[in-house]
């Protein structure tokens, strides 16, 4: 049904939108579209608090998505990102729109699509004006989110001026399935400009339970999959998994920070989490380009210029272990030195390189609490599930990492936010077996554990014991439903099997449940 009065400010509206009226004081309006001209007119013309619902297809994006207006909420209809595809011209071709989504205004929402195929970014958030007011987005929301093959960033994170504060970007996979071509004039890097999660200025950010597989450029060099520079305060990355990008986590930049529009000046980044990560390194070291052999580095966690970070429990992974700059920490110029950076419960097979004043030797490192191996003889390939593919779940070898690290306030779950025990594990994964269909794994199958599973009935990619794939299939679905129904009423030490009649129930209660769409 149209609604008229709102619909006579503007009679370009696709005929085919349907806005429908949803109940209750403060909410806004429903704008369901199928077309990618009722998706770009429903962007241009909702107004604050409503939602755009996008009917599953595939939508091929001929002008950018520059939402200027606040608190919109753009989701795909069925949960499942796969089902809603919003495609570029590729993203080796300079030709179209270059950059798909640009949220510009406050409280802008996208959930449950996958981006593919844009020259430049698949998300960019940025700001509609130049003060210091309007000048970046705040409390942006990134959710369950797929990006595929976007040749600079798979999001940005920039604007001239402002801070951009309180950013939440989960479950997002972010992958390059096609080479990377040379880009002849490039003003920074003709080869490798490329990268998944790049911003600056910016606060209170979290970035979580997300996957970056495969971006690098064409000699095998790129920004990292998570680059965080130049004015960063209050940061989380947590539960990410990185698997043969160029580089891995970077905080800061070996350049060094310039006081432009940067709040933490002379610090890259002040204040900021980093735990219960796997990074698995590329293995390629160098490559011959024209008459010079190029060094690529492919460093897994970079550390430049910061303070006041921790850094605790990662699985940080090089299958050449004596391999010696997985890690780096470094100091430049005579701007801020690495002040107060806490490196505790770390899995770390290669070697860090100390560019620092201060002393971050392996020896250093060893003695604050983490697993440093750079011979291979100690963290060995069989510690893990499969570390060849970024699988870093310890397996029953890992014997000198299993109840090895200390308790922290910080770190009370593991990469499946799993609960971590009073000797907890060093690295990013607490090994243990939870009940089948345990879900918060607080020893006993029950409806919080159904909630759990209908929360994320149909997710797809590597969802977590948490989110409900019990069968570890990279699929919460009926499987998984059924794992739970089989258990439902197991206590840890014990069990109490349901009668057939409340498992029946658990099933119809589970598929009856709808997909939340979670607002923070």
């Amino acid at each position: 049904m149209l609604h008229r009065k709102r619909l006579g400010s503007f009679r370009r509206l696709a005929v085919g939108v349907v806005m429908l009226g949803v109940a209750g004081v403060g909410m806004g309006m429903v704008w369901n579209v199928s077309t990618f001209s009722q998706l770009r007119d429903a962007g241009r013309y909702a107004l604050p608090g409503d939602e755009i619902v996008i009917a599953p297809g595939q939508y091929h994006v001929t002008t950018a998505l520059y939402i200027t207006t606040p608190n919109l909420v753009f989701r795909g209809a069925t949960g499942n990102r796969d089902d809603v595809v919003l495609y570029g011209n590729g993203m080796n071709v300079n030709s179209g729109p270059t950059e798909c989504f640009y949220p510009a205004a406050d409280g802008v929402e996208l959930h449950n699509v996958t981006i593919r195929d844009f020259w430049h970014h698949g998300i960019h958030i940025t700001g509609t004006g130049s003060s210091t007011t309007d000048g970046y987005a705040d409390n942006v929301v990134i959710s369950n989110v797929k990006t595929i093959n976007c040749g600079e960033r798979h999001i940005k994170g920039s604007a001239s001026s402002g801070i951009s504060r309180n950013v939440l970007i989960e479950n997002l996979w972010m992958e390059q399935t096609e080479e990377y071509v040379r880009r002849p004039g490039h003003p920074v890097d003709e080869y490798n400009y490329i990268g998944g999660i790049d911003a600056m200025h910016i606060d209170g950010w979290t970035i979580r339970d997300s996957t970056a597989v495969d971006i690098r450029g064409v000699t095998g060099y790129s920004r990292a999959a998570i680059f965080l520079w130049n004015g960063v305060s209050d940061v989380t990355i947590e539960r990410n998994r990185i698997v043969r990008c160029g580089h891995g986590i970077s905080i800061g930049n070996p350049s060094g920070p310039t006081s432009d529009n940067n709040h933490t000046y002379p610090y890259h980044a002040e204040g900021g989490v980093i735990c219960n990560n796997f990074i698995l390194r590329r293995q390629k070291e160098y490559v011959e380009e024209e008459d010079d052999e190029k060094v690529i580095y492919n460093w897994a966690l970079e550390l430049d210029n910061v303070k006041d970070f921790e850094v605790h429990n990662n699985t940080i992974y090089s299958h050449a272990a004596a391999y010696g700059r997985l890690i780096e920490i470094n100091d430049t110029g005579d701007v801020g030195k690495v002040t107060n950076l806490d490196m505790r419960n770390n899995i770390i097979r290669g070697g860090v390189k100390d560019a620092a004043v201060g002393d971050w030797s392996h020896a250093v490192l060893v003695a604050a609490g983490n697993l440093v191996d750079t011979t291979g003889a100690v963290v060995r390939t069989d510690w893990f599930v499969d570390p060849l593919a970024g699988d870093l779940h310890l397996t029953a070898a890992a014997l000198a990492a299993i109840d090895a690290g200390v308790s922290l306030a910080k770190v009370l779950d593991d990469f499946d936010t799993g609960i971590r025990s009073g000797l907890p594990d060093m690295g990013a994964d607490e090994f243990q077996i939870p009940s089948p269909g345990d879900a918060n794994q607080d020893g006993k199958v029950g409806i919080a554990d159904l909630v759990a599973l209908a929360d994320h009935y149909g997710l797809v990619g590597i969802p977590s014991w948490a989110q409900g794939d019990f069968n570890r299939d990279g699929v919460v679905g009926i499987a998984d439903l059924s794992i739970l129904a089989d258990h439902y009423g197991d206590r840890l030490g014990g069990a109490s099997v349901p009668e057939p009649a409340a498992v029946c129930l658990v099933a119809a209660g589970a598929l009856c449940l709808p997909a939340r769409r979670r607002r923070r």
